[in-house]
């Protein structure tokens, strides 16, 4: 992995302080990189702009006067539960907010963009997945997701922009304070002495560490596109046979 080319990078990560993005900040860091990120929640924070990812002018202002060179696009509404029991919120975010840092890196001439996406959007095919797949996705998490997919891919194709998109089954490690995470959710209850609760059904899942998808990350930031060809999807899993 070619890491020395992040070094004096000007990088955004939208959702930075975020699970995965605070972890995938704090690397990039000792990497020499200039982090810049956007989030909703933030108070007082150097490089790191306040406001919502569907507020494109702002957006797109941020990543303009910060001359932003690499973006990590990770906000949005990560889980499952969240499209059930507000899918407009969860359509509108992924769709519209992954839109906006799309439309501004092509304004901007970005070097290379990441979007963020999920395994969840194969669906019902056979599993292991694979990139060629057609997704399947039926809930509003992953539906809202493949959307951004596809519109990602249309910037690649009609504009030229050096888009890829990581699909990662579930992360876990620490920093993860979301209790509605199945792993969080087991550590809390042993630590308040309550027995641990199981959703129902047999199906298996994958889980990734969350050292390993940053290392993902990094990868797809610093590989030679010419290396990859016209590959712009790629599975990030721990195993093979249940990525799911």
């Amino acid at each position: 992995m070619q890491t020395q080319i992040f070094k004096s990078k000007r990088v955004l990560i939208t959702g930075i302080n975020g699970f995965v993005g605070s972890n995938l900040a704090k690397k990039l860091k000792t990497l020499g990189s200039d982090v810049y990120g956007i989030s909703k929640s933030v108070k007082n924070k150097d490089k790191v702009l306040k406001a919502d990812i569907l507020d494109f002018r702002k957006v797109d202002e941020f990543i303009k006067k910060s001359k932003i060179e690499i973006c990590f696009h990770l906000a949005g509404e990560s889980l499952v539960e969240t499209g059930q029991s507000n899918p407009y919120k969860t359509y509108k975010v992924n769709i519209e907010g992954a839109l906006n840092i799309l439309e501004s890196a092509r304004k901007n001439n970005l070097e290379r963009v990441i979007i963020s996406s999920t395994s969840h959007v194969y669906g019902k095919n056979k599993v292991p997945y694979f990139e060629g797949y057609t997704p399947r996705p039926s809930r509003p998490y992953e539906t809202s997701k493949s959307c951004a997919d596809l519109i990602a891919q249309s910037y690649v194709t009609t504009f030229n922009l050096p888009v890829l998109i990581p699909r990662f089954v579930n992360i876990y490690g620490p920093g993860d304070l979301n209790f509605n995470r199945l792993i969080p959710k087991t550590i809390q209850s042993v630590l308040s002495g309550k027995r641990p609760t199981m959703w129902g059904g047999n199906v298996i899942r994958d889980y990734l560490f969350v050292d390993d998808a940053i290392n993902a990350y990094l990868l797809l930031g610093s590989i030679r596109l010419e290396k990859i060809g016209e590959n712009k999807i790629f599975n990030f899993v721990s195993n093979l046979d249940i990525m799911v």
